[in-house]
């Protein structure tokens, strides 16, 4: 009886895969998306000449005795995607998911500076791993999962120049904020999310139907109290009015809200967005009306950057004030991938204030959480502070 097959080796750059599987000396072959791109007994593969950044998926099958395509193994991965001027490690690294029967294996790049990574599985804390990869075993073929990857580390082990000092300056800022600590406006949080489709789907022998999703995105930031404290003492309005709400994809209430709709035709995709940007309110120390105003949406810039027979790209920057006092602005930046399979992949980075919150929508059903943040308090949003990445993509 042959050995039972599994992904021994799995290496990636810029441009290539390479993987290697148990040598069971039959006949074994490689499927990348839909297309046979290898057949033979060699146990491993090397798929050359790939675009940067790019997601694939690959089905590796062995012949048995009977002449049946047996011991299917799917692999998510994708290639490398260095940038000298990046400033989010996620946007670099790959995350792998490698799923066989009743088994998904997860495996990512690793980040400078992160030793541990703590793992959940649709929200519930699975452990504490010390190696750049899990793999959850008995798993049941008919559910779908969402795993998260969640590790952090000192603001003076990021990529970012002049790490250093913004690292002491976030020390000292946890000392002066009362509401913080300095080991927590020190920290950067690193999340990763992957969303998989049950096994017994993504296993199935039959040809997946073609789909043009039509994908709407949704990211809003607010603020959740009613009525906050400026900590800016020097302001001439000692409150603001907050949002008074919690999490909720359509809420009226918001500081900012940026929505497009990605429609991915067979041809060229459709690309449509709009923005806003909620009223500013200040209050005298009495907390009565004192002043308000809306900041200009310029500071949001929405593009779709790149669109090829696979996917289309969009990427989001935002940099919001506030139009009554002098503040740090609401900062962040997305850039999102969503593939002619269904699949997505998207990058963000923003400081840690104030609330962020982004969904996703297929074609006409529910809104769906992807990155959920509380506010640390508006103090956050000042530039040495640590700020949050994350990543989501799924698997479909």
């Amino acid at each position: 009886m042959a050995n039972e097959m599994d992904i021994l080796v799995l290496e990636q750059s810029e441009t290539m895969i390479y993987f290697r599987w148990t040598d069971t000396e039959d006949v074994c072959r490689v499927k990348r998306d839909e297309q046979i791109v290898y057949t033979g007994t060699q146990n491993l593969f090397k798929d050359e000449g790939l675009k940067k950044g790019e997601l694939y998926t690959y089905t590796l099958e062995r012949l048995d005795a009977s002449g049946s395509w047996t011991d299917k193994i799917k692999l998510h991965t994708g290639t490398e995607n260095r940038k000298k001027d990046s400033i989010n490690r996620l946007e670099e690294i790959v995350l792998t998911t490698i799923v066989s029967k009743s088994r998904i294996s997860l495996a990512w790049g690793e980040i400078e500076g992160i030793s541990q990574f703590d793992i959940y599985c649709n929200g519930k804390f699975i452990e504490t791993v010390e190696r750049n990869q899990y793999t959850d075993r008995q798993v049941p073929m008919n559910e779908e999962f969402t795993y998260w990857i969640r590790g952090k580390r000192p603001v003076a082990k990021s990529e970012e120049r002049f790490s250093e000092e913004k690292f002491t300056l976030a020390k000292i800022f946890g000392t002066l904020n009362w509401n913080s600590s300095k080991e927590k406006a020190a920290m950067e949080e690193f999340w990763l999310t992957k969303k998989i489709a049950p096994l017994d789907s993504l296993l199935s022998d039959e040809e997946k139907p073609k789909i043009y999703p039509v994908w709407q995105f949704r990211y809003n930031t607010f603020l959740p109290e009613l009525i906050l404290k400026n900590p800016n003492l020097l302001s001439p309005f000692p409150y603001f009015q907050g949002d008074g709400r919690e999490f909720d994809p359509d809420s009226l209430h918001y500081r900012t809200q940026v929505s497009f709709t990605v429609d991915l035709k067979e041809e060229e995709s459709s690309f449509e967005y709009d923005k806003d940007v909620g009223p500013t309110i200040g209050y005298n120390w009495r907390k009565k009306f004192s002043k308000a105003d809306v900041a200009s949406s310029e500071g949001i810039e929405l593009e779709k950057i790149e669109e090829t027979g696979h996917k289309v790209s969009v990427t989001l920057k935002h940099s919001i004030g506030n139009p009554i006092t002098t503040s740090p602005n609401i900062d962040y930046e997305v850039s999102a991938a969503f593939y002619r399979d269904g699949s997505y992949d998207i990058i963000g980075i923003h400081d840690q204030s104030p609330n962020h919150e982004v969904y996703l929508k297929l074609d006409d059903g529910e809104w769906m959480e992807i990155h959920q943040t509380e506010s640390e308090g508006l103090a956050y949003m000042a530039g040495p502070i640590a700020s949050q990445y994350w990543r989501i993509s799924n698997f479909y």
